[in-house]
């Protein structure tokens, strides 16, 4: 009876230990979740207020610009022209750039914390990151953390990619075509350091070889192929350009009669 008793307080409290434990970790991942959500917002924040000031520059040198310009088109200096309205048009598309990084644009968090810290990165950097956002991120048909391992993936490579060009520019877009969401990360590169028939081999990289190089890509590839329904796609223009498609394999079908035919809606 003893023996019985005190299996049984035993198995209570393993049981109240269980409890607790899972009340502890619900409390600090809501923790985590408020701390991230206010990092967000600051750096919203703080997105905010460089706009604000970026307009206010721009509108205070204004008047400086036209001048500087009139004199270029009186000494007929074309180059001249082309130069200055270069510059104020980086500087004008670099603050509209900043507004794309919104947490209600980019709905999803994890996404957001991502791009937010791989676009500080860039600027670091001085490179160039549009974002543009163009489908719903909290409704992806895949878990957020294979998402984030490759788009964070993609983004590495291509900040890597960028630092030994002369022209800067990293574009990423979220899209949505027909019934799939396509992600896509284009960047500037120097074309004859990429063998396009080999990237995705795992130790392939155009980096220095060491433990960490060539796994990136090699993983996204092995990501992919575990999937059916994700498919990447690389294309060598005049920027790299790697897609991420993501087939909505949960869509629901709303159907028409018509003709004593069925047709999607």
């Amino acid at each position: 009876m003893k023996l019985q008793i005190t299996f049984y307080m035993l198995v209570l409290e393993t049981f109240v230990s269980a409890v607790l434990f899972l009340l502890c970790l619900k409390q600090l991942i809501e923790k985590a979740r408020q701390k991230i959500i206010i990092e967000n917002l600051n750096f919203y924040n703080e997105t905010l207020i460089k706009m604000y000031d970026g307009i206010r520059s721009l509108k205070h040198d204004f008047v400086n610009f036209v001048q500087a310009l009139d004199g270029y088109i009186k000494c007929n200096d074309i180059d001249g022209v082309k130069s200055l309205i270069d510059s104020i048009y980086t500087e004008c598309k670099s603050i509209c750039n900043m507004e794309t990084l919104n947490p209600e644009i980019i709905n999803n968090p994890g996404v957001y914390n991502l791009l937010v810290n791989k676009y500080r990165l860039a600027c670091d950097k001085n490179i160039i990151m549009n974002v543009e956002v163009n489908c719903d991120l909290s409704n992806l048909d895949i878990s957020i953390y294979n998402l984030c391992r490759i788009l964070g993936i993609l983004l590495d490579n291509a900040i890597e990619a960028v630092k030994e060009c002369k022209e800067k520019i990293i574009n990423v877009r979220f899209i949505k075509e027909l019934d799939f969401n396509i992600v896509i990360v284009e960047n500037s590169y120097q074309k004859d350091k990429i063998d396009i028939d080999k990237i995705f081999e795992k130790g392939y990289s155009t980096k220095t070889k060491n433990d960490t190089h060539g796994l990136g890509l090699w993983k996204v590839k092995d990501i992919v192929d575990h999937a059916n329904n994700l498919e990447i796609i690389t294309h060598m223009g005049t920027l790299f350009c790697q897609e991420l498609k993501i087939k909505e394999t949960n869509r629901n079908f709303d159907f028409l009669l018509h003709n004593d035919k069925i047709l999607l809606k």
